[in-house]
């Protein structure tokens, strides 16, 4: 009795914290596990710090049915290996662990220090060779200022050609550097002698880089490309769409591809200016919480059925646009709250994929820290799945996309004729968009090796990191 006691203490404690569904490898680096041998004269910060651990992940834990039972906190002197001991790593890629509470707030919050460039790195197939493809560039960032755009092709840093062995410490550094560019001639990448040279700045991403309406063939198509759902700023959807609504927008292509995720309330309110009016105004069920056995009974015993812990519905938004379709364009980078309010979208309207395969992140996390205590020690642990109305769930190998589409890197995300948006476009006013003979962008590069797509705030600089922040990141 005493031991559940302290479980319903602790969710009263954390029972307002916001879930988080978001790709954490796009977030940060986590503290790393390192071989550590238990021993017996362990300090007591270390021992609180555990048994911190042991308590909320017994509590919170999604899988925690799945967690050691015989794992004593107060015998290991590593925090970190700790953790990673109890996580359920067959179906969980995303729970982690950090030392800074401080800077996984401000990240949660788009928050980093950034040079303002979003690429894609590859490796020529027989060649150790690097060089990157600059995907987005981040409103107001220095990359911003100095010119840099999508397209751009870069393969040094500091005079020194990129490669496997050495591109992580060259990118990552969060130091000053100058960035070397490429042409691309006769289908080879050649270091021409642009040369850039960036200062990283601590500032907060815009998630709404680009908002547009284009009056094509007697339709108002809306055009948002949203990069990330922050709490803080979702304020500035209403502003999108009450410039769509004064604009008659009766089509919308909604733009994830780069989008890992982010808060469940401003996830629930994107799907609330989309939906159909009569779905928003009814405040239909958006999503549903799937609960460890445990949580699922206290919320429902203490709550009831219509808990707000266990189903979101749809707001009233009074920018609602009221669409009974809508053309996502996705890639693997698409991830949790994007994905939600896909999934959470289709029972009730069309909803059509085009791009690649999403990441396939069906859970949220939440952030816990022990206020209380003077260590800045935090845990985000996975604590449930999601689903929708029609219970529709566990979508582990992503989202096929309906129109399995590549990015156009060279053309400027907008421009009607780049290859996503040009689908989209082309489904909508049933005329094709764009030339028809042109080459396939990994054809000109000849990249047959795409390594993996690092941040504007450069966020990975632990390749293998796959952890995760519910919100839904």
């Amino acid at each position: 009795m005493e031991r559940l006691n302290h479980k319903k203490q602790l969710i009263t404690t954390y029972s307002r914290l916001f879930l988080i569904l978001f790709l954490a490898i796009t977030l940060f680096q986590a503290c790393s596990r390192e071989d550590v041998v238990p021993g017996l004269d362990i300090p007591d910060d270390i021992k609180s710090v555990n048994n911190f651990i042991w308590d909320n992940m017994d509590t919170y834990y999604l899988w925690r049915e799945n967690m050691p039972a015989d794992l004593d906190p107060n015998v290991q002197p590593d925090p970190v290996v700790y953790f990673h001991d109890l996580v359920y790593s067959e179906d969980d890629r995303w729970s982690f662990i950090t030392d800074n509470y401080s800077d996984l707030v401000n990240k949660l919050q788009g928050i980093s220090k950034v040079y303002g460039h979003e690429y894609q790195l590859f490796r020529k197939s027989g060649s150790k060779d690097v060089y990157g493809i600059v995907e987005y560039v981040l409103k107001d960032s220095p990359a911003k200022a100095k010119g840099i755009k999508r397209g751009d092709i870069f393969n040094r840093i500091n005079g020194v050609l990129l490669d496997s062995l050495n591109y992580r410490e060259l990118l990552f550094s969060n130091e000053p550097y100058e960035v070397g560019f490429a042409d691309l001639i006769d289908d080879e990448v050649v270091s021409n002698e642009n040369e850039i040279y960036i200062v990283p700045v601590v500032m907060q991403e815009d998630p709404i880089l680009l908002d547009t309406v284009y009056f094509l063939e007697g339709r108002n198509i809306g055009y948002l490309v949203y990069n990330r759902f922050t709490s803080s700023l979702s304020s500035d959807l209403n502003n999108v769409f009450s410039r769509f609504k004064s604009n008659a927008v009766n089509e919308l292509v909604l733009d994830l591809r780069y989008n890992p995720g982010g808060s469940v309330g401003t996830a629930t309110l994107l799907a609330s200016l989309i939906a159909p009016q009569q779905v928003s105004r009814n405040e239909e069920i958006f999503v549903k919480y799937i609960w460890n056995d445990f949580l699922d009974k206290y919320w429902r015993e203490e709550e009831g059925d219509e808990s707000s812990n266990l189903i979101i519905r749809f707001l009233d938004a009074a920018q609602n646009i009221n669409l009974d379709k809508l053309y996502v364009i996705v890639s693997g980078s698409s991830a949790s709250a994007s994905e939600l309010v896909i999934n959470g979208l289709k029972p009730y309207m069309d909803v059509t994929l085009i791009g690649d395969t999403t990441h396939g992140k069906y859970t949220a996390s939440i952030t816990l820290h022990d206020e209380e205590r003077s260590y800045d020690w935090a845990i985000q642990p996975i604590v449930l799945k999601t689903a929708n109305i029609n219970n529709e769930t566990d979508f582990k190998d992503g989202m096929f996309p309906d129109y399995l589409v590549e990015d156009g890197y060279f053309s400027q995300l907008g421009d009607i004729e780049e290859k996503r948006l040009a689908q989209a476009i082309s489904l909508i006013t049933g005329i094709p968009i764009g030339p028809s003979a042109r080459k396939s962008d990994y054809e000109r590069l000849k990249l047959s090796v795409p390594m993996f797509s690092a941040g504007a705030d450069d966020r990975r600089k632990k390749i293998e990191l796959d952890a995760d922040n519910v919100r839904i990141f």
